[in-house]
């Protein structure tokens, strides 16, 4: 019996979460933190904020994502807001192994979405893995002082 119980378990911790939403197929990646589905939905990633067009990173950001998320499936999570003022999804992307806001987030190709973090669930822990992506000065933090004020 404690198989069994072991067993079942196993296999529950090895599915998504059934707060996930999915899987999707991500079929477009229009910029470095939104993305359109298989469902026609777009999709903005919750709680960051990355570099627009012209600005210092843009491509690298929007680079990124393509190379996690295209093509592939994904799980959604919804935030506190359902949708943005665009219509967009706001959700925190997930794939297999990863969780892609994060990544972006540490890896210094996003910074975080200051201006809604009273609507953002997950703000403190993507504040401290931006902190760290700060300190190493990568990416979007690797921009001239009048570009990073853009954002």
């Amino acid at each position: 019996m404690k198989f069994y119980v072991l067993l079942l378990l196993f296999l529950t911790s090895c599915t998504p979460s059934s707060n996930l939403e999915g899987p999707f197929r991500v079929i477009d990646v229009i910029d470095g933190d939104t993305l359109k589905l298989n469902t026609s939905e777009k999709v903005r990633l919750s709680g960051i904020n990355t570099p627009e067009k012209k600005e210092c990173h843009y491509q690298e950001s929007k680079d990124q994502l393509t190379k996690l998320v295209l093509m592939k499936e994904v799980y959604l999570e919804e935030d506190y807001t359902n949708k943005g003022k665009y219509g967009r999804l706001l959700r925190y992307i997930h794939t297999k192994n990863q969780d892609i806001n994060k990544h972006l987030v540490l890896n210094g190709y996003a910074k975080v979405y200051d201006k809604y973090a009273y609507d953002t669930k997950k703000y403190k822990e993507l504040k401290k893995l931006e902190h760290k992506a700060r300190l190493q000065n990568i990416g979007v933090w690797a921009c001239k002082e009048t570009t990073q004020q853009k954002l």
